[in-house]
């Protein structure tokens, strides 16, 4: 279990990381939250699992693109443009796990009610 909490973390690593290359590296980012999500949704038996699983990848999310965000702005570019660039970089990311997250756990939920009761 400590180590699927922990690969949920790469995307918080990979964005300190790599915070030079700015809003670039963050295109990969949603095919890792995808990986990611679809680990913890096939690696976990109970929807209660997938649904904290999820959580640690939305802390992770946000914490990485802020923390990269900051990093970037403070040692690469502080102009404003890249201001608003990774305020909307945090804002999809955000709603991208939220999104897999809910999805995962809502066919988790439903996977396990229907073996459950046959």
């Amino acid at each position: 279990m400590i180590i699927n909490i922990l690969w949920n973390y790469s995307i918080l690593v990979i964005c300190v990381a790599g915070f030079r290359g700015g809003a670039v590296l963050d295109l990969i980012l949603p095919v890792i939250q995808l990986l990611l999500s679809w680990f913890n949704y096939s690696e976990s038996k109970k929807w209660q699992t997938v649904l904290m699983l999820e959580f640690h990848l939305l802390v992770s999310t946000v914490l990485g693109l802020y923390l990269e965000g900051y990093l970037y702005l403070k040692y690469v570019s502080d102009d404003a443009e890249s201001v608003l660039v990774f305020w909307e970089v945090l804002k999809i990311g955000v709603v991208l796990v939220f999104a897999l997250g809910a999805i995962t756990t809502l066919l988790k939920y439903l996977s396990t009610k229907n073996s459950t009761s046959k």
